[in-house]
Parts: structure tokens; sequence; C-alpha cells
């Protein structure tokens, strides 16, 4: 079937001179553990002991050596100095000038020699008699040490024993690891060993990650909803009122696609039910013939591999008519088993041949399951918990006394965790996480005692380890809610940092980003996307890297707004300022673009760290760190958001959105499913339904919960791209299509390739990503860069310091020595107690306390996974007691908190035309349709 490609013009999703009112609820990302918890862990008057006795030490020692050089002048050549005096008195000299403190003897020695001044002997003794001190002092801050080294490891088991969202941490990442830990303490060890310090320090990571960190996942980061309002405050214009409490909690687990996919039953389709449905593998190109009129050619599938399911491998297979046949009738999506039979089966037997009897079918059927071809398309299962009130959940203050020890472990409900959980094998290094934490002990200590009444919510046992993923949910208090003022500050701070990002990107228009080869050969002619891609990975030349986000990149015109807008940032780090705001007169005099051409006319997701009211005038609302495309960052909650509360209007107004783009465009949106090769990716998949029409993966039941509206499949071989001036072009049938990919996880090879081929025809602003928080990559020359605001409304980029590691300690060295280096460097550098690390701007970042000692393991564990020179320490805001959340679960204690605020949407004005569709409706979902004339499959 021959193609004739439409005239392509821009698509414009709305009039932008139109007023967009926002959207009408946010959501929350609440940490699961409070701050509080996490902070018990501080120990700041021993890191200033330890500073002090620092700086006493280093007075000792320049005492020493003005002792040493007035024994030079006023001593060593005195014409009275005995003889035997000299050579103990030149030793003596050689120590003090080493800044060691004069002995007992030499004391003695400079109050009996007849050459040494009164005042100078007793010079010697005082500094003798304050180095003693001193030392006295050193000996009683090592005993500190391993008496906090002790308490740290005890309250780390005390939090985990009583501490429900810490029980549900570890049952995920760690499931044995408190059954060793009791253990090791019935069998006698103590935390000073090596096994028990490096299972401690894992455990405070565990608490700094549910402490710091508002990623949902499991219990360590939930998920609320909350009303925009316009109704007056009596607070100030905050995001969030400061004390809005937290209530009711709930929980959805879903079933793990994934690993349900590599056990799908039954696997043998000969005992199959009728009404199982079967689906193709996303993945399979029709290979021409290689010699005309003698080999048919191959059918090229990528499928999972069966001794290893996080990865895809190529299978040929000969093109025969009963392959093709399932194929074709698959290609629409899933079809029930008796209707494949009922197709495939000959109506009339050929002369003088029985019919071929169904088990040769299903036969056939099982033989491509077995390779992979055809898989069993079966909805996850969901466990939805009803509401339950937060009093009947059993915690215990974090600060409660910790007295543990031998005794049963807590039991551990739902899942969560951080890093890479120690192991526990019987032997005693073998298991335990990679990091040693300094630690001494002198008694085993005792384990609480545990109520066992009702705990959080959990996912179902069965199916092992990783078979299930577990949302948390939350509701809030009465009255809580986001005031329009304070959005309206948002929407003002957004706009200012549209316009920097906009004058970044102006100045990187002559470096456009490496276009992938598959691309490059595009032409006017349109080409199915299965030929593209299958010449591009028959080829073994790799394609250039993705243009990833790189931040505040380097001026490349010296003359312009953008270098320019860098000169006077460069000014303000040079002269200490703490605080750089940039405003719209600021940013006119750098010629940065209007705020309605630099917003993309599309609905922005912006995620926020609600900060607290300043204490006096006016200051910024929040931390701004992500704005994005909408519905990617809440696609995984929509579902259970609309189930627990009945409703999510984010979810339909994009929808609504969408329709009236392909209403007003002629236009038709297509969002791409691709399967997830790994079991911990699979909870990603997740979306609602947003789009009519899908492709990749013909099985939607992983990725689309409910489907109200129903959607239909495209398949991939019906969609072709081709070059329209400087602008890639898909289409389906002829018709114009925009792919959208609503996924956080970048897929693996090959869906990689196959995304970029797809996105690179979608519309620009559907990949929006904006972030301006890695100011040090334009400015590397600076050991601290201020902190950047926009409009006095939205931190762009927190305050960040540049610690050289040559300044850190070895990991040799005994614990005082670094306490004093890290005290010193806190003092030095004016860093906050509370920060963010990290070794590289792509890296996640690590919350740190300076002022505990759990934060030397820490930070060793990042130098050692990381060889880069410099160490990036971040302010965190808002700092720990400065969270505007309160739990009653935790005693009311504060909790980190991220806000999703969806800016702005247009609703929908018409219908859309029924007309222009590309492809014909998927027979299972609207069965009581005629099915419309398909189109002749072009093979490639």
């Amino acid at each position: 079937m021959t193609h004739t490609p439409q005239q392509t013009h821009p698509i414009t999703p709305h009039n932008q001179n139109t007023p967009h009112p926002p959207a009408t609820t946010a959501l929350l990302r609440i940490s699961g553990i409070p701050t509080q918890t996490w902070t018990t862990s501080s120990t700041p008057h021993l890191f200033q002991r330890a500073a002090t006795h620092t700086d006493t030490t280093t007075h000792l020692s320049q005492q020493a050596r003005h002792l040493a050089d007035q024994l030079t002048h006023r001593v060593l050549s005195h014409p009275h100095l005995p003889l035997t005096h000299h050579h103990p008195l030149l030793a003596l000299r050689r120590r003090l000038h080493a800044g060691t403190a004069p002995r007992h003897r030499d004391c003695t020695l400079l109050e009996h020699s007849p050459a040494v001044p009164v005042d100078l002997a007793r010079q010697a003794r005082a500094l003798l008699h304050d180095t003693q001190a001193a030392q006295a002092e050193e000996n009683e801050l090592r005993e500190a040490i391993a008496a906090e080294t002790e308490r740290l490891a005890q309250q780390a088991w005390h939090i985990t024993c009583t501490n429900p969202v810490m029980q549900a941490f570890l049952d995920s990442t760690a499931p044995q690891l408190t059954d060793d830990i009791a253990r090791r303490l019935a069998d006698g060890q103590t935390w000073s060993s090596k096994q028990l310090r490096k299972r401690a320090a894992y455990l405070w990571r565990v608490i700094g990650r549910a402490a710091a960190k508002t990623t949902p996942r499991d219990w360590a980061g939930q998920t609320a909803l909350i009303p925009i309002t316009n109704h007056p405050t009596t607070h100030r214009p905050t995001l969030l009122a400061p004390g809005t409490p937290l209530g009711d909690l709930a929980a959805i687990a879903v079933e793990n696609v994934h690993l349900a996919r590599a056990r799908t039953t039954p696997t043998d389709l000969h005992t199959a039910t009728p009404d199982t449905l079967l689906a193709p593998t996303p993945l399979h190109f029709t290979e021409p013939p290689t010699t005309p009129h003698h080999t048919p050619g191959h059918i090229r599938c990528y499928v999972i591999d069966p001794t290893d399911n996080s990865r895809l491998r190529q299978i040929l297979l000969r093109r025969t008519p009963l392959l093709e046949s399932v194929l074709t009738l698959l290609a629409d999506g899933p079809r029930p088993l008796h209707e494949l039979e009922q197709h495939l089966a000959p109506p009339t037997p050929p002369p003088h041949q029985p019919p071929p009897p169904p088990e040769v079918l299903r036969g056939f059927l099982q033989h491509l399951h077995r390779l992979g071809v055809l898989q069993i398309c079966r909805p996850p299962r969901h466990h939805v918990t009803t509401w339950t009130p937060t009093t009947t959940i059993t915690t215990a203050s974090p600060q409660a006394p910790a007295s543990e020890g031998p005794g049963a472990p807590p039991e551990a409900p739902a899942s969560d965790g951080t890093g890479t959980p120690p192991q526990t094998p019987a032997n005693d290094s073998a298991g335990a996480p990679q990091t040693p934490a300094d630690d001494g002990t002198s008694t085993p200590p005792q384990p609480p005692a545990r109520s066992r009444t009702r705990t959080l919510p959990r996912a179902p046992a069965d199916g092992g380890p990783g078979a299930w993923f577990l949302d948390a949910y939350r509701r809030l208090g009465p009255g809580a809610c986001v005031p329009q003022a304070a959005v309206a500050r948002v929407q003002h701070g957004l706009r200012i940092a549209a316009r920097i990002a906009a004058l970044r990107e102006t100045d990187q228009l002559t470096d456009p980003p490496p276009q992938h080869p598959a691309l490059a050969a595009l032409t006017e002619q349109p080409r199915p996307i299965g030929e593209i891609l299958a010449a591009h990975l028959n080829t073994d030349d790799p394609p250039p890297a993705p243009r990833r986000y790189t931040g505040w990149s380097p001026a490349r015109d010296p003359a312009g707004g953008y270098a320019r807008l860098l000169n006077h940032l460069d000014t303000a780090a040079r002269h200490g300022t703490p605080c750089v705001d940039l405003d719209d007169t600021l940013l006119d005099t750098f010629g940065a673009p209007p705020a309605n051409d630099a917003l993309p006319p599309w609905p922005i997701d912006c995620l926020l760290r609600p900060l607290p009211p300043p204490a006096t005038g006016t200051g910024p609302l929040a931390v701004l760190e992500t704005a994005s495309a909408a519905a990617v960052l809440d696609a995984r909650f929509a579902d259970a958001l609309h189930t627990l509360h009945g409703s999510y209007p984010n979810t339909d107004a994009y929808r609504a959105f969408l329709t009236t783009v392909e209403t007003h465009t002629a236009v038709r949106f297509v969002d791409l499913l691709v399967p997830p090769l790994t079991e911990h990716a699979a909870n990603a998949v997740r979306r609602p339904v947003t789009t009519r029409w899908w492709t990749g993966d013909p099985d939607p039941t992983p990725y689309y919960g409910t489907p109200h509206p129903p959607a239909r499949h495209l398949p991939l071989n019906r969609i072709t791209l081709r070059r329209s001036q400087n602008q890639i072009v898909a289409e389906a049938d002829g018709h114009r299509i925009i792919p959208v990919y609503h996924a956080t996880r970048s897929p693996a090879p090959p869906y990689d390739t196959l995304l970029r081929l797809l996105l690179a025809a979608s519309h620009p602003a559907a990949s929006y990503l904006l972030r301006l928080d890695t100011l040090d990559t334009a400015l590397p020359h600076h050991t601290r860069l201020p902190r950047l605001t926009a409009g006095n409304a939205l931190v762009l980029a927190p305050a960040t310091w540049h610690i050289d590691r040559t300044r850190l300690w070895h990991p040799r060295d005994d614990p005082l020595t670094k306490i004093r280096t890290l005290a010193l460097l806190r003092r030095t550098n004016h860093l906050p107690a509370h920060t963010f690390a990290r070794t590289a701007p792509a890296t996640k970042p690590i919350p740190l306390d300076l002022t505990s000692l759990s934060a030397i393991p820490h930070i060793e564990r990042l130098c050692a996974q990381h060889t880069t020179p410099t160490l990036q320490l971040e302010e965190m805001l808002p700092a720990p007691g400065q969270h505007l959340l309160h739990d009653p679960l935790h005693h009311n204690a504060t909790l980190a908190t991220q806000l999703l605020l969806r800016l702005p949407h247009q609703p929908p004005t018409t219908a859309p035309p029924p007309h222009n569709v590309p492809g014909p409706a998927h027979p299972a979902d609207h069965r009581d349709e005629p099915h419309p004339t398909k189109p002749k499959r072009r093979n490639p």
C-alpha cells in the first residue's frame, strides 16, 4: 500500500494568549521516617570538642617552637652553660621544633641550669602541664568516641526494632538482616565487632534514605493528595501550612509483572483454557528474501532470554504461512486462544486428507510460546487495603532508651530500601555491607519489648522476595490545602527559571545534539519503523549517546547574554555572596527570551520542596528540583489514587488536554509501551490510559490500570518515519501521529533505540525538562557557590561546596583523626550541619549529618564508589526541623515533603472528530463494532 505524505504544519497545542487555570489537585511525596529520628545520631558537642582539642594541640605546638627559639637565643649561647647540659638542650630544642612538649626531666634540667632564665623554665613547665591536660582530654575523647559509636549502633537497632517503617524497609532490601543481627547478639558478639559495625552503618544509611528522601517506594516514601483552593489562609502564603497533619494510611500492592511474565502459568498451551489471551513479542520484523525466488526470508524476533530474564536474545524463524497467519491475527493486540483456533483452522480440509487435530495447532502455538515469540497476557494482581487510622499502628518514640540484645527480631511487613543490603551468611565477614562503621561496645544490648498489635499494611506473602510492589498512601488532616496565592508565586518563579533555561539554550544552538544515524538517513519517502530499526540493529556502529541534561554548561559565545549571566554569577561567587536572586529586570539586560516564548505550551509538573515561611519579610516558597512534561512522575500512582479517592483530577485534565490538541491539529497521540526487562524496573511502567492509541508492547495489561476510556493498539509495523525539512514526521496509514512516553525509566536495548526513533517525531514539549541546580558545571573553579533564587519565589540551586578529597582523612586513620578532619572541614568552609553529598552532578545525592559519626562511613563509601577529585556538598533545604508536615504515626514529628504541582492545563472545548483515526479498533475493546478493512501489511 502506498502512503501519500501529508503536508506537515507546526503543532501548537493551544493558544498561548489564553489564560490557563492551574490544576485543582497537587500530589505530596512524603518521607517514611521523621527527620528527628535520623538526627538522633547527631553529637555536635563531640565534634566541637574534637575541633577545640585540635586548636589546643596546635597552639601548644606553636608554644613549643617559640620555646625552641628562646633556647637558641637565650640559653645555648649563654657563657655559663655547663658542657654537660649542652647535648640534652640540643635534643630538647629538636623536639620543641617538631612541636613536641618538653618532658618532666627536661623541665627539671631547665629549672636547675644556671644558664636558663626563670621565666623560660616556667614556660616549659606550663607547657608540659598543658600538654598533659591535652593528652588527658584526648584520652577522654577516644573513650567518648567509643561510647558514641556504641550508642549509635544500639540506637540504629532500637529504631529497627520499634519503627514499623524501618521494618518495612528491611523486609525487601535485606529480609534476613534483622535475624542475622539478633543471632550474632545472642551468640555474644558486640557492636565493636567488624560484622556488626558494618550492619550498624547499613542501618543508618537506610534511616537516612527514609528520613531525608521522599521518592515513593513502599513505606519509605508515601503519597497523598492535597487540593488547591482560593480560600483565604491565616498563615503566610506558603505552599503548605506549618503543622499540616497527616491522617489515615492505606496501601496498594501490585504484582511484579516482569516476574509474573517470566513464570506465567499455564506454560503448556495444550491444557490452557480457551479464553487464554495471547500476544506476540513486541519486537519482530519480517526480513526480505536473501536470494529472490529461492528462500522465503525470515522473521527476526527479540525475545526474553529464558536463562536470564533481564536480557533479550534474537531468534530467526522461517516465514511460513502458518506463522504469518498467527502474527497477522495478533497484529492488532491480544486475542483469546479459541479465536486463534477458529481463524487458523481450515474451513474445509483438503480432499482425501483428514482435518488436522487441534493438538497440532496448539503444539505449534506452544512451540512459539516456548521460544518467546508468543506471550500469555494476564493482568497483574492487585491487593488493596482499606484506610487504616494511625492510632492502630504500633510505633515507639525514637528518643526512647535503646536497651537491646538477644531476642526475636522485629516483624517486617512491607518493603523499601536503599543501597546494597548486607548479606547474612553464617561466616563472619562475607555478608556485611562494604563500608565499616567505627564502633565500640562493652556489653551486649537487650532487645526492646515489641507489641504485636497491628502493624503497617503489607504486601501479600506469596511469590517470594520482589514478587509484589507496594505503594503507600496517606490522607491529610482537615483543612489541608495549597493556597492559590502560593501557586501564583510558583508560576512567577517558574517563568523566570524558564527564561534562564531558554537563555542557556540559545548559547548551545551552535552545537546541536548528535543525531541518530538511522534518523540522519531519512528522506521524504516514508519508511516503516521496523525496517529502520532492523537495519540499524544489524550494523555494528554504536549510535551516539543521547543528549543528557548537563546543567549549567560553560558559555560558548563570550559576548552572548548567557556568558554575561555567568559572569554575573562568577562575580558574586568570588565576593562570597551567600545568595543571588535573578529577576525579570536582570534577565532583560542579558537578552533572555520572554517568558511566553520560554515556557512550552504544555502542562508541566513542578517537583518542589516546600520551605517554611521566613522569620521576617518574604522569601522563597520552595526549592525547584525539576520541571518536566506532565503525566510522567505521577503516572505510576494515578490508578491507585483513583481507586482510593474515587478520582484523580490531574489524569482527567491531561487526557482532556491531549484530546483538545487532537481536535485542533488533526493528529493522534500514541503512547509507547516498553516492557520492563528487570524486576526492579517493572513498577515504573504503570500508567493510566491518557491516549486513545498505544504502540510497542501489544499486551497492555502490565501497564494500564482500569482501561477507561478504552485504547486501541497500533502495531509498530504500521508506523512510518519520514523527514519534512528539519522535522521528523511519524505516520500511520498516512495520518500524522505524535508518539509520547509516560514512564520514568529509560528502556534497555534495543528498546532504547526504538524510543529515540519514535520520540524524534514527538512534540518537543512532551519531553521538556528544566533543572538549574548544577551551577558548578559552568563555574568549576569555585570552592563555594551561592544559593540561586528566581524572583525570590523559588530556590533554583542551593549553595554548594567543593571539598578536595586530598583534604579528607585516609580510611585507615583512627576515629579521632577522622572526626577532627571532618570538624575542621566544616568549620573552615562554613558548612551547614545537614547536607546532600555527591561526587558528580549525575550521581544520586546522599544525605549527610556532618555532626554525626555515621557521616564518616557514608563519606568513605561514597568516595570508594567514585574516583572524582572532589566531594560536592549541597545545603539541605529545608533543614531538619523546618518541615511542615506532622505525622501522628511518629508522635507528630515532622516529615520531609515534596510537592508535585501541575502548571497549567487547558480545558477541552470540543469533542475530537471521528475521522482520520489511524487504523482499526482493537477487537477485544470493541467487540460489538464491525471490524474495518485492514490495510495491507508492508513487509520490509
